[in-house]
């Protein structure tokens, strides 16, 4: 210790005696120190035994460990298809199961961005779907024959969709249908095909009476018309679609330009 005193006092900016000082206090400590340190073993002890103690202490801690990254893993994954399910819940109708309308109009966006990419060269279709005297409807049956109707229809709708068609609930009883890379023509046969069901067969039956329905339907391609975003498309096709309702109902119209 007067050594290293005597080092210290070579130091111009540090004073002798607040170093011996300190050098004092560090000593005072060491003793405590040495005892977070400190291990006793017995004086008969069989080295090799107390190594293979270690190593099977170790061993458990790694099963331990590896369990518990385990279970982690396990509560990570629910969490993950929990957050799936919520996010495909709200993307969802509650009532018939189709997408929403969010869904909806994020999915044309996403469609409309890969037509205007001229490297793509895509179109799309839009079919607007109106439930004809769906109010009438509820005023006579009760808000739960027309909700079983809402619901019917939206599971018709889905059966007769293509695959990478989405079809969906824009709002009411109306109905939204979008198809990807394809035009009004394609569009129209599907509608019709739709209608002709309707005609045919009653959506459910009330009291072993058939209830039967209409649609009218607009009909939008994309690739005939200057549209500037997802909403003006949507407006022409829903447009068509009144016009149907003012002629008289049940039936398709499709936009021209």
């Amino acid at each position: 210790m007067a050594q290293l005193v005597r080092q210290c006092k070579r130091l111009d900016d540090l004073e002798a005696i607040a170093i011996a000082e300190l050098l004092d206090g560090i000593q005072l400590q060491l003793p405590d120190m040495a005892s977070l340190l400190a291990v006793e073993t017995p004086e008969d002890h069989d080295g090799q035994q107390m190594l293979q103690e270690a190593q099977q202490h170790l061993f458990q801690q790694t099963l331990s460990l590896h369990a518990r990254l385990d279970q982690q893993q396990q509560e990570l994954q629910l969490l993950r298809q929990r957050q799936d399910e919520l996010e495909m819940l709200s993307r969802r109708d509650a009532l018939t199961g189709l997408a929403n309308r969010a869904w909806l109009e994020e999915q044309l966006q996403l469609q409309l961005r890969f037509a205007f990419c001229r490297q793509h060269q895509r179109t799309m279709s839009i079919a607007f779907i109106d439930i004809d005297h769906f109010k009438q409807l509820n005023d006579k049956y009760g808000h739960q024959v027309g909700d079983k109707v809402l619901e019917r229809f939206g599971a018709l709708l889905s059966s007769m969709a293509r695959e990478g068609d989405l079809p969906g609930r824009y709002g009411g009883e109306e109905f939204l249908l979008v198809l990807p890379d394809e035009q009004a023509s394609g569009t129209c046969t599907l509608v019709e095909r739709l209608i002709k069901h309707l005609e045919a067969e009653p959506i459910l039956l009330i009291d072993g009476d058939p209830l039967c329905i209409s649609i009218s339907v607009g009909i939008a391609c994309l690739c005939d018309g200057d549209f500037a975003d997802i909403r003006e498309l949507i407006d022409v096709a829903d447009q068509c679609m009144y016009r149907i309702k003012r002629s008289g109902r049940s039936g398709l119209a499709i936009y021209k330009a």
